[in-house]
């Protein structure tokens, strides 16, 4: 499923940003006037964190158990942040006033389709990481830089003097000095929301799996289903590759209230009975 998300993902956003710039060829623009918008920086993000993850994702297959880094984890749910705040600025406060700009030819597929399928993405790539608040902050980093060149472009040069157009009418409802703020509380808003909506899921994911275990097994079946899991890496995984998966075997403990000692002990011995076998296989060979 990561797999799958994270192509999607990956699609979705070359071809808003590669329709971006053959509307502004078509138009006679000058394509690097596309980077100074919110979209295309997102789709820039979610790209960049979606073919990273692909190749831990095929890994995941191989090894029958999918992971990644928590900084990988970060820039997915930050760009997932960033495309999340375009679609409901594209509709709440663009799409009243300038609906062509909004959702109209290639802006359907950037503000709209590209956002909702980045979201849909998002679920389905599971990461169990808890997030401080400084974590939090450290994935709205686009954001913030992005506002303070915004604010530059817009309120300090101004569209006059070689300036920005006011894009996101930062200016138009209320002074700067009080928009800004607020975008950044909604901002940490919508970051709040993601991330507790993201636990939810894979709480219940969790949940369903320890459901689908046997519960009437006993302690040695479970040690043995763990020591096949060892061999099964050690056969499967080079060497250089090697991993202990503990937050497997840490529900495994507190599923059969069984030592997790025991559980890492007949893992680890598995894992050296799988290396040996492989070793002894190429030497056949």
């Amino acid at each position: 499923m990561a797999l799958i998300a994270c192509v999607v993902t990956l699609t979705c956003s070359v071809v808003a940003i590669a329709s971006g710039m053959v509307r502004y060829m078509e138009s006679g623009h000058d394509v690097r006037a596309l980077f100074r918008y919110f979209t295309t920086i997102s789709n820039i993000i979610i790209a960049l964190a979606s073919s990273f993850i692909i190749p831990f994702a095929i890994n995941g297959i191989r090894k029958k158990r999918f992971t990644i880094p928590k900084w990988l984890s970060m820039v997915h749910f930050s760009g997932t942040v960033c495309t999340t705040i375009v679609i409901i600025f594209a509709l709440v406060l663009i799409l009243p006033y300038d609906r062509k700009f909004a959702i109209e030819n290639q802006n359907f597929f950037l503000h709209i389709v590209s956002p909702i399928a980045i979201l849909v993405s998002y679920f389905m790539v599971e990461s169990k990481y808890v997030y401080t608040l400084k974590d939090k902050l450290l994935c709205l980093i686009p954001f913030f830089i992005y506002s303070i060149v915004y604010l530059i472009m817009v309120v300090l040069i101004g569209k006059e003097n070689g300036g920005w157009k006011d894009l996101y009418m930062l200016n138009t409802f209320a002074p700067f000095y009080i928009t800004t703020p607020i975008g950044y509380l909604f901002a940490f808003l919508v970051t709040l929301i993601l991330k507790k909506a993201s636990d939810i899921l894979n709480n219940r994911r969790d949940e369903k799996l320890f459901e689908s275990w046997n519960k009437d097994a006993n302690p040695v079946e479970v040690k043995i289903e763990v020591y096949g899991l060892g061999r099964f890496y050690g056969l499967s995984c080079d060497n250089n590759d090697l991993s202990v998966p503990q937050d497997t075997i840490e529900s495994l403990a507190t599923r059969y209230s069984i030592p997790e000692d025991e559980l890492f002990n007949a893992f680890v011995k598995g894992l050296r009975h799988g290396i040996k076998e492989k070793e002894a296989r190429k030497k056949g060979a």
